[in-house]
Parts: C-alpha cells; sequence; structure tokens
C-alpha cells in the first residue's frame, strides 16, 4: 500500500472524532454555499414581487379615479365625435354658421366651404376649410367670435383680417379663414 495512504488510515484511526468533525465540517459548508446562493435568489425573487405588490396597492387605490378619468375622456370623445363635420354635407355645415350670426346678429357677406386636403392613411379626422366674412359692430363681432370659439364645433381659425367697413359708422368687417375638424 502507498505510504502517504497508510499514514492517513493511522491518522483517521487515532483521531476519528476529529477527522469525523472535519469531514461533516466540509460537507456542511459546501451545502450551506449551496443553500446560501438559493436563499439569495429567492430573497431577490421575493423583493421584486413586494414591489409588483406595492405597485398593485397603489393601482387599486387609484382604480375609483382612472375610472372617473377614463369615463371623462370616453364622454369627450362623443362628443368630438358627434361634433364632426361632414364634407359633403354642405347645408348642414353652413347652417351651423348662420345659427351663430342669427345669435351675434352680425351680417354674413360672404360664406364658402373650400375644398379640403386629401387626409393622410390612418389619420382619424380631416379638417374642412371655410371662408366667410361678416360685418357688424365691434361687441357684435366680437359676439361672433366668442361663439366660434366656444361652439361645439373644434376650429382653427387660419386667417383674419378686421377692417372698417364704413367709416362714417361704427361697422367693422372680418375675414375669416377657419378649419372645422371633419370625418375623413
Amino acid at each position: 500500500m502507498n505510504p502517504v495512504l497508510q499514514q492517513i488510515i493511522a491518522f483517521v484511526r487515532r483521531y476519528p472524532i476529529v477527522v469525523l468533525s472535519l469531514t461533516l465540517f466540509s460537507i456542511l459548508s459546501v451545502a450551506n454555499y449551496f443553500l446560501w446562493q438559493r436563499q439569495q435568489v429567492l430573497a431577490s425573487q421575493h423583493e421584486e414581487v413586494r414591489r409588483n405588490g406595492e405597485a398593485m396597492l397603489l393601482a387599486l387605490n387609484g382604480y375609483s379615479r382612472i375610472n372617473a378619468q377614463l369615463a371623462t375622456v370616453q364622454e369627450a370623445l362623443g362628443v368630438i365625435e358627434r361634433n364632426l363635420v361632414v364634407e359633403g354635407d354642405l347645408a348642414e355645415n353652413l347652417g351651423y354658421f348662420y345659427q351663430i350670426v342669427t345669435r351675434s346678429h352680425v351680417r354674413l357677406n360672404q360664406l364658402n366651404q373650400l375644398s379640403s386636403q386629401p387626409v393622410a392613411e390612418g389619420v382619424p379626422f380631416k379638417s374642412v376649410p371655410f371662408s366667410l366674412r361678416v360685418t357688424g359692430t365691434f361687441p357684435q363681432v366680437m359676439s361672433f367670435l366668442h361663439e366660434l370659439e366656444t361652439g361645439p364645433r373644434l376650429l382653427r381659425i387660419k386667417t383674419y383680417n378686421f377692417t372698417r367697413s364704413d367709416p362714417k359708422s361704427n361697422a367693422l368687417a372680418l375675414d375669416l379663414t377657419v378649419e372645422l375638424l371633419g370625418s375623413p
């Protein structure tokens, strides 16, 4: 037999408790290392689940607020959809301006629906342009502009021009080019 092996066997016979303790210590140290690594993985998973739970709790706390905001947005979209201009419905489109003229007491000298630009693919809305000329006193013209701005139809004023229509009276003339939001 090998002399080194004989010395090891002799040491084991002479000190069995020490050898058994060292062997057990080595095995348990290796097992402890693997258990420690597993504990680190579980701790990181637990931290992630805890963060997700806290985020979910915050979301549940804000659920009623989010639902209220969603309802408000859906209501606003409904209002927008109901007030879109249809380019081919000329009578309805011009009638909108005539209603505002009636309420503001201005005189409508000119009203034309202009041709709109082609809409790109995937764009949900288009702009329908109009040119108009109204005359009246300053308060009447301002009332007309206020009615345009606060009316149910969404519009953008592209160009405007104020002129005095009659030097002897206080009459003003307002030339406007507006674009109403319409459906394609």
